[in-house]
């Protein structure tokens, strides 16, 4: 660990946290993942040597590639024709401006087409056509040029600065461009570029290909980029060792996700395309780690294991997928705190924020090895723990995981409840922690109405929510574990928590509740946070009415979506990060909520927001957050600069919010599927929802919309199972 004066020497640096991050704008990225490796350019598919503002080629929080460009005759591939990115392939058709080739014959603008596919088996495989729509043959110079700086993501973010080992010049045998990087952390990572066909000539980073090509022939170039990470006294790691058959892998994954996809056809064309891309982009975000898969959380700044948002996504995908939640839990399971450690905020029974395993990471320069510094990642722990048994019925896992519930529990109950007042509290402790520990952990996003800060202690509203749902959730559970009497202290504090967070988080005057308790009294401002608490059940039914009038005033709802924080209050930015922006996610639990308490026609309006919005962004794809201007003024959603896109839990709004619409509520254990109040859109007329999975059995149910009144129609199950249909 850190000594106090060496912590001293990079805190200026990570103090840069508080702007979020350095990097300008990555809008329009193209990106390409698979499990732990990740590529990321910008539109005609090129990484930029200079200003590279993020894009690159990542593993283990290293950046292996920070330079990829293309030239063809010096010329770069600005003309891009057209584009697709499917999760592990990307594919661009460019065209050539009026250029001379190499014996000096002018080319016609147009009259030459370049194929560039990109894949990512392990390694990234880029395979470079160009045909020839002359009449005359032409010769061509294709150069490309690459660099690597080897930065850890922190450095590339501003959050720490760079260690002080040194890129070793680039070396090539005459087949393979080897670039590579002696670590502070005896760490030796090579970027190892192999060609196909052999370079005409090599030198530096650069590798030039002298191509003939005749009257309407072609020419391909296939260039294989593969990244190494040699540990001290250990053998070279790569991501995969057989990338032809993690090919396989990869196709047969994404085959699975389509099928997902074919299990829940609707009559409307364009929601089907945002189910299809935010499945296959939650099949993208997939990691695993001693053999668990969970989802990574972001690209390209959180593109590792987050407690929170594996968590949060594996919650919007249980209705299409149980595995997955169930591998979520274990890995969250596994890094479970069992001691105490001011410099990562650890603490006993503390569910992790983060783990990075990067070369600053690895030195201990940054805290995230792992980090726990979160407040609400346990206690969703445990309802990703409940809401999987209701699917599944699994009671089995909940013994497995019961020695790591208790000691969650005991977290919440000693070291959360640090007032001794029963809510759950954050403050940090370790010099290079995060100041928020909520969902929303930007240094200014919990303040008061007249725009100053909170200060620790801070409890913030719907993590009480979450405590509540997780111990009124858990008392069924501890039955079935013939656990009684803890059964009945767990109701008992859930109805003691409900009933202390109406009456000290309810703001009479404003008739609302409160964003946080800190310090000095009660964060006062109008936020989307306590519209989280609706999903938990923590609110009571005589407040509901105002919460939800509130949230949907002019100064809360933008039509696209519920902002951060109201447009009224003194720190509102419709592009500050958590004050004043549009989630994706935040919304989708939101409406969630709304559905349990019975507003459907809010509950749809919400839908048909984020409906709207992810037809008006790039592939159908919801980025983690965007602009919080409204709809009204401005046409179309407005981007966030640095938004993570794709994020996880963003990926996961339109299928949990589907969810929501159709008001399914799986009870496996009592052998029932219940489908309350189902209510489709004006925009939807027809969903068919086949193999519904809830314990052992497989349902078919069909949604039809006529004039106002949804009905729907058991068309087929498999199993006995009591489907209740109430409306």
């Amino acid at each position: 660990m850190l000594e106090p004066s060496e912590r001293e020497g990079i805190r200026e640096a990570w103090d840069i946290y508080k702007r979020h991050t350095l990097s300008n704008s990555i809008i329009n990225e193209m990106v390409i993942r698979d499990g732990e490796l990740t590529f990321i350019t910008q539109e005609n598919g090129e990484i930029p040597i200079t200003k590279n503002y993020g894009y690159g080629l990542y593993y283990h929080d290293c950046r292996f590639l920070s330079g990829f460009l293309m030239r063809l005759m010096d010329t770069p591939p600005t003309r891009v024709l057209s584009s697709d990115e499917r999760g592990f392939r990307s594919t661009l058709m460019v065209t050539n401006p009026e250029i001379k080739d190499c014996t000096g014959t002018t080319i016609s603008k147009e009259t030459l087409l370049g194929i560039l596919d990109t894949v990512i088996p392990g390694c990234v495989r880029h395979t470079h056509t160009i045909r020839n729509f002359n009449t005359f043959p032409v010769t061509l110079n294709l150069t490309f040029e690459f660099d690597a700086d080897f930065e850890d993501i922190f450095t590339i973010r501003g959050i720490a600065p760079p260690t002080a080992a040194k890129v070793l010049p680039a070396r090539d045998d005459g087949k393979n461009l080897y670039l590579s990087y002696e670590g502070e952390d005896k760490y030796r990572r090579n970027t190892i570029i192999a060609f196909d066909p052999l370079p005409t000539k090599m030198g530096g980073k650069k590798c030039t290909f002298e191509l003939k090509i005749s009257p309407h022939g072609s020419q391909t170039v296939n260039v294989e980029i593969s990244v190494e990470e040699i540990k001290p006294d250990k053998e070279p790691e790569r991501p995969v060792k057989n990338p032809d058959q993690r090919m396989n892998q990869i196709m047969r994954s994404y085959i699975a996700a389509l099928e997902c996809c074919d299990n829940i056809p609707t009559n409307n064309n364009i929601l089907n395309s945002i189910m299809v891309r935010s499945l296959a982009d939650l099949n993208m975000m997939r990691m695993s780690l001693n053999g668990y898969m969970f989802h990574s959380a972001g690209v390209p700044w959180y593109d590792t294991l987050f407690g929170r948002d594996s968590i949060i996504s594996a919650l919007q995908l249980l209705s299409f997928e149980a595995g997955l939640a169930k591998s979520t839990l274990l890995v969250n399971a596994k890094f479970q705190s069992n001691r105490s450690d001011e410099w990562k905020d650890q603490e006993p029974g503390k569910i992790l924020h983060e783990l990075r395993q990067g070369e600053l990471a690895n030195l201990n320069l940054i805290p995230q090895t792992p980090y726990y510094g979160t407040v609400d990642a346990t206690p969703l722990f445990l309802i990703l723990l409940t809401e999987y048994v209701n699917w599944t019925g699994d009671i089995e896992l909940v013994k497995q995981l019961e020695n790591n519930v208790d000691r969650a529990l005991e977290w919440i109950n000693v070291y959360a409840n640090m007032e001794g007042n029963g809510f759950a509290y954050y403050a940090t402790k370790s010099p290079l922690g995060i100041y928020n520990q909520g969902w929303k952990d930007s240094p200014d996003s919990i303040s008061h109405s007249d725009g100053t800060l909170a200060k620790q202690p801070i409890a913030v509203a719907e993590v009480q929510g979450y405590v509540y749902m997780a111990k009124k959730r858990l008392a069924p559970l501890f039955r079935k574990l013939c656990r009684e009497s803890d059964a009945i202290r767990l109701e008992k504090e859930a109805g003691e928590l409900k009933e202390r967070f109406n009456r000290e988080f309810w703001m009479k005057d404003r008739q609302f509740f409160a964003q946080a308790l800190d310090a000095e009294g009660v964060c006062d401002v109008i936020s989307s946070n306590p519209a989280q608490c609706m999903w938990t059940g923590i609110i009571d039914q005589k407040y509901v009415k105002y919460l939800v009038d509130r949230i949907f005033r002019d100064d809360m709802f933008t039509e696209w979506g519920i902002r951060t924080l109201s447009s009224k209050e003194q720190r509102y930015n419709p592009l500050g990060y958590h004050n004043g922006t549009v989630w994706p996610h935040d919304n989708a639990i939101i409406a969630m909520g709304l559905r349990k308490y019975g507003f459907i026609n809010e509950m749809s309006l919400l839908f048909t927001g984020m409906y709207e919005a992810a037809k008006a962004f790039e592939d159908y794809r919801l980025p983690e957050c965007f602009g919080g201007l409204t709809r009204s003024e401005y046409g179309i959603p407005v981007k966030y600069p640095v938004a993570c896109s794709p994020q996880a839990w963003a990926s996961g709004t339109v299928p949990f919010m589907l969810i929501a619409s159709l008001g399914i509520a799986p009870d496996a254990l009592n052998n029932r599927l219940i489908i309350n109040k189902p209510h489709l859109p004006s925009w939807l007329d027809n969903v068919q929802f086949n193999s519904v999975k809830v314990g052992n059995t497989l349902t078919d149910l069909n949604f039809r919309r006529i004039e106002e009144e949804t009905l729907v129609n058991v068309s087929k199950r498999s199993g006995e199972i009591n489907v209740l249909i109430e409306y």
